[in-house]
């Protein structure tokens, strides 16, 4: 992808934190990629693996320690709130928890007006006209508009949190795990939503979630973290159906299908994820991956592009088209289902 194709381009970012004792948290190493203009991109890995520090450092919510954030053309790595404030309207968040991100305050009407309060010159009427079709838009009932959240359900909460972002038509939005604390019925509708949305606005989304099934029916395409670092990229069928990063295979392989019958093709991973502070020299994965050799423990791999937009980082894979694939223990990819399936962090 040329980056002329793309809204934005995300380059070798990093984000580190001080931790305790003068240590340091490498909580994003390296990062590299793109999403073009109504695309959406889904980002998955285990919990704590900086997806959600990815997503704030690309709104301005946590400053990048190094690499590029170019939206539109602009580099916007590192702006100070003061002119990051006019890319507001463009570039919005909706967070993980509906009853944390809603001032409990006031209501519906005015949490949905505010964002065009701020970033628009249109007047009490133009603003009131707005926001009910905001509520249209997402499918939220216009009475509910005059309640506080506390008198809503999670998926109406969400609802506004959506609509409220959408108030000033951005170009992007950053969903953080924005169904995970819905149940399933509440889930598939916020989901639905969002798909109409990208078909009715052509508004590009980075969907940042865990759980692999969503993922799979929300995204165009997707990238895989581990550690902080993306093992694996690509349009979303392709990885699914072959995938070819170990980790990304043990990742779906944890699915337990509805038929018992069904051969699982478990892969089980062993040992522990390396810690943050102290990151292993070569490949942050090879402490754990059954198929590691010598040279995977100091040289750190790099993309290697497998089908046209497909890539993955393994030494392996750079040793030939089915290094890994031919490695017993994984037994080659393959198509794996993906409903309901969750990266919540346990190990695959």
């Amino acid at each position: 992808m040329s980056p002329g194709d793309s809204i934005l381009d995300v380059q070798n970012l990093s984000k580190f934190f001080p931790g305790g004792r003068g240590t340091t948290i490498h909580a994003v190493n390296d990062v590299s990629f793109a999403i073009r203009p109504g695309e959406i991109l889904g980002m998955v890995g285990e919990s704590g693996s900086g997806k959600s520090t990815i997503g704030r450092a690309i709104v301005g919510l946590a400053h990048a320690t190094s690499g590029q954030i170019i939206f539109r053309g602009q580099d916007i790595t590192g702006l100070p709130e003061k002119k990051f404030r006019g890319l507001r309207k463009d570039l919005q968040i909706v967070f993980q928890d509906p009853w944390g991100a809603l001032n409990p305050r006031l209501k519906v009407r005015t949490i949905v007006e505010e964002p065009l309060r701020l970033h628009t010159q249109m007047n009490a009427t133009d603003r009131r006209r707005r926001v009910e079709e905001l509520a249209q838009l997402v499918r939220l009932n216009a009475g509910l508009l005059t309640r506080y959240p506390n008198e809503l359900s999670g998926g109406q909460l969400q609802r506004v949190c959506i609509a409220r972002a959408l108030a000033t038509n951005p170009e992007l939005i950053v969903l953080d795990e924005p169904t995970s604390s819905l149940d399933l019925s509440v889930r598939a509708g916020i989901l639905r939503l969002l798909l109409e949305l990208r078909t009715e606005t052509s508004i590009a989304m980075l969907f940042i979630s865990h759980d692999l099934g969503t993922v799979r029916l929300i995204s165009d395409r997707i990238v895989v973290i581990y550690l902080g670092r993306i093992v694996e990229q690509g349009p979303t069928e392709q990885v699914f159906k072959a995938p070819a990063h170990p980790y990304t295979q043990a990742l779906l392989s944890a699915h337990l299908p509805p038929d018992p019958a069904i051969d699982q093709g478990r892969h089980i991973l062993e040992g522990e994820i390396p810690s943050s502070v102290t990151l292993p020299e070569g490949c942050f994965f090879a402490g754990r991956c059954p198929v590691a050799v010598e040279a995977c423990s100091h040289q750190r791999p790099t993309m290697v592009t497998l089908d046209g937009d497909h890539q993955a980082a393994c030494l392996r894979i750079s040793e030939g088209a089915n290094s890994i694939g031919d490695a017993p223990i994984l037994g080659g990819p393959k198509q794996v289902s993906a409903q309901s399936n969750t990266a919540s962090g346990r190990t695959p």
